[in-house]
């Protein structure tokens, strides 16, 4: 499971700037410029601890991955570079193993998942369908 300290300890040791930016057109955004690396987070549009830990978790898959584009990207690079941050992610930190241990506890539907993981429920959903329809792995 995605602790926020996980996300600083891995930027500081990657040296990989946090850079609050207020106005961005998104929540998160990972550039790379001149061979640094840079998370950007608008925290006018992270509300909760929860969304906060969800775009610090998909954004450290687009970095640890490399998987960046630009803003002019064709539709296609954009997605294949959002689809490996979601794999990434789900590879890391909502594993397979970790699901069963929701279901375990009690979690059945997606909601109980998010509470159950702390993680906004279109990341649950993105590595629940990871796990299941692309690797066809059980997770009940």
């Amino acid at each position: 499971m995605f602790e926020l300290s996980q996300f600083y300890t891995h930027c500081r040791q990657s040296n990989i700037a946090v850079i609050p930016y207020c106005g961005a057109p998104r929540p998160g955004a990972t550039m790379r410029f001149a061979g640094k690396t840079a998370i950007f987070l608008d925290f006018s549009k992270i509300r909760s601890t929860r969304l906060l830990r969800g775009v610090c978790c998909h954004e450290l898959g687009h970095a640890a991955t490399g998987a960046l584009h630009k803003v002019s990207s064709p539709y296609e690079t954009v997605e294949r570079s959002e689809y490996r941050a979601n794999r990434w992610t789900a590879e890391h930190f909502l594993t397979a193993e970790d699901f069963k241990e929701a279901f375990s506890a009690g979690c059945r539907s997606l909601w109980e998942l998010a509470e159950y993981f702390d993680l906004p429920e279109e990341d649950i959903r993105r590595a629940y369908d990871y796990w299941t329809l692309r690797r066809n792995i059980p997770l009940t």
